[in-house]
């Protein structure tokens, strides 16, 4: 009897179980440095002039609770006093933005500067 030909190698598990974990601390690291940068813009650090923008986006919730009544459609009025005891929460997350780095004729005189003219 013959074994069949294999085809998925232990390079490739290998491969898979190294990449596994380098991406789980990877994200483990992007948490943290989002995490800080987080902290900085709520305490209104400036951000370093450049390509890159940081902002912290929010996104507003509502306790479980809350959702759960409204899904059971409960009258308005009861839905409005409930809504009184949980109020909305804000959550906030990091967005970075790249922008195009800055043409050299714009506002910047020097060795590096085009001439328009």
């Amino acid at each position: 009897m013959q074994q069949p030909l294999v085809r998925i190698t232990q390079q490739e598990l290998a491969d898979i179980s190294e990449m596994e974990r380098e991406v789980a601390w990877r994200t483990r690291r992007l948490d943290e440095m989002k995490s800080s940068v987080k902290e900085a813009l709520l305490l209104l650090v400036p951000i370093e002039p450049g390509r890159f923008e940081a902002k912290l986006k929010t996104i507003p919730f509502r306790n479980v609770p809350w959702k759960t009544l409204v899904l059971e459609r409960i009258p308005k009025p009861i839905m409005d006093a409930f809504k009184k005891l949980y109020p909305v929460r804000v959550r906030c997350e990091v967005v970075v933005t790249e922008h195009a780095t800055q043409p050299l004729w714009n506002g910047k005189e020097g060795e590096g500067a085009i001439d328009l003219n």
